[in-house]
């Protein structure tokens, strides 16, 4: 079961860079292509897996978000986009806890205006969530794998063809029966690490 964790996880992050790459690569349109980095926290919902060992569930805080993407634009509103994100949730149940996780790989299009952003993300997401019920010892382990669906709205504080910053709140569901489902609400801030300062205008002398 690790072993075949790992090579989903390989699969994802092989995927995710070429796509990163491509866009970077074929990047034409005004603003150029960008790297966004975007961190928050997470809420999941989910029911847990049947089995004797687990009782009174519970998801009592929310866990931590990272995601990456890449973005090109076609035009000065239009892009299309291609992320990778994980959240890591933790939870209790009588006389244990569980540790929950949820990476998904996605690709869209999106709009930007002057002060919001919106994008819509297909894809596919991977959860693996562990109980530990520390009466019995009894230890579980199951997995997860569906379809996805996101949608992101961003509140534009600073944008620039080198800057940028936003309040992103994103909700995406998994398209699994209700007992496979992990559906996730996240919020928290979107950056562009890049330090580039803008090209000076070139003034010729008459």
């Amino acid at each position: 079961m690790f072993h075949k964790k790992i090579i989903i996880y390989r699969c994802f992050l092989v995927i995710a860079f070429a796509l990163l790459l491509s866009i970077r690569l074929g990047a034409t349109g005004v603003p150029p292509s960008s790297l966004i980095l975007s961190l928050g926290a997470s809420r999941i919902s989910m029911k847990p897996a049947i089995d004797s060992a687990i009782n009174g569930f519970k998801l009592p805080k929310p866990g931590v978000y990272v995601k990456l993407s890449g973005e090109s634009y076609f035009n000065a509103r239009d892009f299309i986009h291609v992320d990778l994100n994980m959240s890591i949730n933790k939870g209790v149940m009588d006389n244990g806890y569980l540790k929950e996780s949820r990476l998904c790989f996605n690709y869209g299009f999106g709009r930007s205006f002057k002060l919001v952003k919106v994008s819509i993300s297909p894809g596919l997401c991977y959860s693996s969530v562990g109980y530990e019920n520390t009466r019995t010892k009894k230890s579980i382990v199951e997995t997860r794998f569906a379809p996805s669906l996101g949608v992101q709205t961003d509140l534009i504080i600073l944008s620039s063809p080198y800057r940028y910053l936003g309040i992103f709140i994103e909700g995406s569901v998994m398209f699994a029966k209700p007992s496979r489902w992990v559906h996730q609400l996240a919020i928290g801030i979107a950056w562009k690490p890049s330090f580039r300062k803008p090209e000076k205008d070139i003034y010729l002398p008459q």
